[in-house]
């Protein structure tokens, strides 16, 4: 964490920043277009001045604070915030994640994608019409919030196949897919194949993103 100085949300929207309570993540039913989430760039010491923003036009610094939480996931180049063995870091990768993002000369950009709504009060600065040039070196953290560790994060998203930009990386492999699948509960992986385990998490999604408490995290965090 001593790395990291915050996350930016970027907009192209026309936003009222005293009128807005919250950042909603996209719909679960539009999860083969973007995984359904909140969507912000890590910001480290290194990165403040050469990683890609999406967009210059407002730019909103949120604590990271909110990276001490469990709902939220690291992709280390854009993908529409899906799942990929070899660029998705998980919560309790953290400190990988941003080794391998200050390492790297990454002209794609970072993504980290919250599961849930974040409130505005973890909100430390508003920047209209800025750029990488004026992102600050210090931000104040002391009057936000304390994270929110009730927060369950929700990985049953298998989508990555629909990557349309460019650099497509390859699909996760087959194991990689038999933790997610213990994870969402599919009975007897090892006898299915990828495509037909991707297929019924699919169609179990919506019924679990409703309610995480049912999935099996310890399975996907003690074999990744």
């Amino acid at each position: 964490m001593e790395d990291i100085l915050y996350l930016i949300h970027s907009s192209d929207k026309e936003l009222n920043i005293n009128e807005i309570k919250e950042l909603k993540p996209s719909k679960i039913e539009n999860a083969d277009d973007q995984y359904p989430g909140v969507y912000f760039t890590l910001v480290t010491k290194k990165n403040i001045r050469k990683e890609p923003l999406y967009s210059y036009k407002n730019i909103l610094i949120f604590s990271k604070k909110l990276l001490e939480q469990k709902n939220y996931h690291i992709n280390f180049r854009d993908y529409n915030g899906w799942i990929n063995e070899i660029n998705t870091y998980f919560s309790w990768e953290l400190d990988k994640a941003v080794q391998r993002i200050n390492n790297n000369d990454n002209t794609i950009g970072n993504e980290v994608v919250f599961h849930d709504s974040i409130s505005m009060e973890y909100l430390c600065l508003y920047i209209k019409s800025g750029s990488n040039k004026v992102l600050p070196y210090t931000i104040d953290n002391k009057d936000v919030p304390a994270p929110d560790m009730s927060k369950i994060p929700f990985y049953c998203v298998p989508y990555e196949d629909n990557y349309t930009g460019i650099d497509k990386l390859n699909r996760s492999s087959r194991e990689f897919y038999i933790k997610m699948a213990k994870m969402c509960l599919i009975e007897q992986p090892e006898e299915k194949t990828t495509d037909e385990i991707i297929e019924l998490i699919k169609i179990n999604m919506n019924k679990y993103y409703k309610n995480r408490d049912l999935l099996n995290l310890n399975e996907i965090i003690k074999t990744i």
